[in-house]
């Protein structure tokens, strides 16, 4: 069986959204302290991680407990990881409309949605242009006008998209 080819960064990265949905819906402190420390041994790892894949599906890495050993197993060997996925899935819609916005992960989309109701791209341009988003504890001007300008250009990305009447 032919592996997928999944980098060390790109499971990295999907181990520290884990850990930030996992974190942003109140999870284990320490399973999240867990899924972060394995993203960043996988970037300090000099070579593909990938080459540790057991013929039994886990990640023979030193330091991971056993779920998350055949979670990494499973991402490495297929290209997908289904608790990921099933995490994501799980996430109200809304969230995932405002982290399509760059510079939105999972925890300041939780904020913008639980604070103040937001529920789309556009919702975080019309928010940010009554400065609301500075109301939040932690968001100043800047940050506000940084969001607004991701959440434009998500709005625009996502028109384009839409297919043109005849």
């Amino acid at each position: 069986m032919k592996r997928a080819t999944v980098t060390n960064h790109d499971a990295a990265l999907i181990l520290l959204n884990i850990a930030s949905i996992l974190d942003a819906t109140a999870a284990n402190p320490y399973r999240v302290k867990a899924y972060r420390r394995a993203a960043r041994m996988l970037l300090r790892l000099r070579v593909p991680a990938a080459q540790f894949v057991t013929p039994e599906g886990e990640l023979a890495l030193p330091g991971l407990g056993e779920r998350l050993r055949r979670k990494l197993g499973e991402l490495f060997e297929r290209g997908e990881m289904h608790f990921y996925q099933d995490l994501y899935a799980s996430l109200p819609s809304e969230m995932v409309s405002l982290m399509r916005v760059r510079g939105i992960g999972p925890r300041t989309a939780l904020r913008l949605y639980v604070e103040l109701g937001l529920s789309s791209p556009e919702d975080v341009v019309s928010a940010a242009r009554a400065g609301r988003i500075r109301s939040i504890y932690r968001f100043g001007e800047r940050s506000e006008a940084r969001l607004a300008d991701a959440a434009r250009e998500t709005a625009i990305d996502a028109a384009e998209d839409l297919p043109v009447a005849a």
